[in-house]
């Protein structure tokens, strides 16, 4: 990742946290940014996913959700419910047409 990459993907961390107000998207439990705080990918980062929805999707902000803790983690995981996928997935590459 160029310095300029790790630039833009903190800075969307940031904001992904500010808009939750700093709370876990699972739990509502109150979470610190540089604490326990994790972003959790809704569709799994995992090379299957990768190569079938591609990087963009899979880091795409909307993909992404505030949790405090690995059980939190676990619970935003829909890689597995097919038709939540695929409903993520075309929502978020409508999303990149207009962004």
């Amino acid at each position: 990742m160029t310095e300029r990459e790790n630039l833009e993907a903190n800075e969307m961390r940031e904001q992904i946290f500010r808009d939750n107000y700093y709370l876990c998207e699972v739990c509502g439990k109150s979470i610190n940014q540089y604490g326990q705080a994790q972003l959790a990918h809704r569709i799994s980062q995992g090379s299957m996913n990768v190569r079938k929805y591609g990087k963009s999707v899979i880091h795409h902000r909307l993909n992404l959700a505030p949790v405090c803790s690995l059980k939190c983690n676990d619970a935003v995981n829909i890689g597995y419910r097919t038709a939540e996928a695929e409903e993520l997935a075309d929502k978020i590459r409508d999303a990149m047409l207009v962004e």
